[in-house]
């Protein structure tokens, strides 16, 4: 190789260094403006979210404010229903008896229907109510030591004007073995009475059966939204109440448990009712760490089949104690 073609080959060589410079320098202008439009993206997203986290957060609190406020209305709204219902109800059912006494037959049709508008209309008030406290959290659980076969026949007494409205026929069928339970008394009675009252009212001239038994709880089948606090026992005792009313398609049972829900449009201006009582023994079973299901057939009748455990313990509250060196 002369000494021409090696200063060309010299200058090929510094060109192509150039070249690989400058791309370099190119490729690192790419890769900062790159990187400065991450950080500008990034800081805008964090703004962004911190935005919309903040007005969640305030939407978080106006809802709180407004359920509160709605808690509270219907507390006093209740309050202030309740009495002069009840002195309605409590003045109706002197004056019937005393109309009865006299035999003054014209006036006991009418002094019946006030009786039981009022009653329908103060049942309509407690539901209402219950689900407000259920959904703001202010329902709590009494909890006492009870004979299930007593809670029973109350129940049944409560209930059997509903069931011969329809020409109904209640079987209650149970072992004198089933023993005592711990719970809320009155939410299982309201439970009971809520399925009876359902049963006798879309089902005419029917049978309706009422079985309680007591087994051994199932392992690992715990309820579906059942409160942290509510420890199951060993047994469970479940409450069974079949109807052979109009029943439920498979369409419907699946929003069987909302609130305000019926079989269909039309349920409500042929049996009346707000829709609530399932919501609410739903609601009242998951609280004592039970479950509710229900199995139907259209045109054939349902069964509504309550678990509950035999008795629940409310446990403390654990402090966790962090140890400081």
């Amino acid at each position: 190789m002369n000494e021409t073609e090696f200063k060309q080959q010299l200058e090929q060589e510094r060109q192509a260094r150039q070249q690989a410079e400058h791309l370099a320098e190119q490729h690192s202008l790419a890769l900062q403006q790159a990187h400065q439009k991450i950080h500008q993206l990034t800081k805008r997203l964090e703004e962004v979210a911190m935005a919309h986290t903040t007005e969640l957060m305030k939407a978080q609190e106006r809802a709180l404010e407004a359920s509160t406020a709605t808690s509270t209305f219907l507390a006093n709204m209740s309050h202030e229903l309740r009495t002069p219902l009840n002195t309605i109800i409590g003045y109706s059912e002197i004056l019937l008896e005393e109309a009865q006494n006299l035999g003054q037959d014209d006036f006991v049709l009418d002094l019946q229907m006030i009786e039981s508008a009022g009653k329908q209309l103060l049942a309509l008030i407690s539901d209402v109510f219950d689900l407000s406290k259920i959904e703001a959290g202010r329902m709590d659980l009494d909890l006492e030591t009870f004979e299930i076969a007593k809670m029973i026949e109350d129940v049944v007494v409560a209930a059997q004007l509903l069931v011969t409205k329809n020409n109904n026929t209640l079987e209650v069928d149970f072992d004198d073995h089933v023993g005592v339970m711990r719970a809320d008394l009155t939410k299982v009675r309201q439970i009971l009475f809520n399925l009876l009252s359902n049963a006798a009212k879309f089902t005419e001239q029917g049978t309706i059966k009422l079985i309680i038994e007591r087994r051994p709880a199932a392992a690992g089948n715990p309820s579906p939204g059942a409160m942290n606090h509510a420890c199951q026992s060993p047994d469970e005792i479940i409450f069974r109440v079949i109807d052979t009313g109009i029943g439920i398609t498979p369409d419907q049972m699946e929003c069987i448990f909302e609130p305000f829900t019926q079989v269909d449009g039309s349920t409500t201006r042929k049996y009346g009712g707000t829709g609530l009582g399932l919501t609410i023994c739903q609601h009242f079973c998951q609280m004592m760490g039970g479950r509710i299901s229900v199995e139907s057939e259209f045109g054939r009748g349902s069964t509504f089949t309550v678990y509950l455990p035999a008795e629940i313990v409310v446990a403390e509250p654990t402090l966790k104690i962090e140890q400081t060196e």
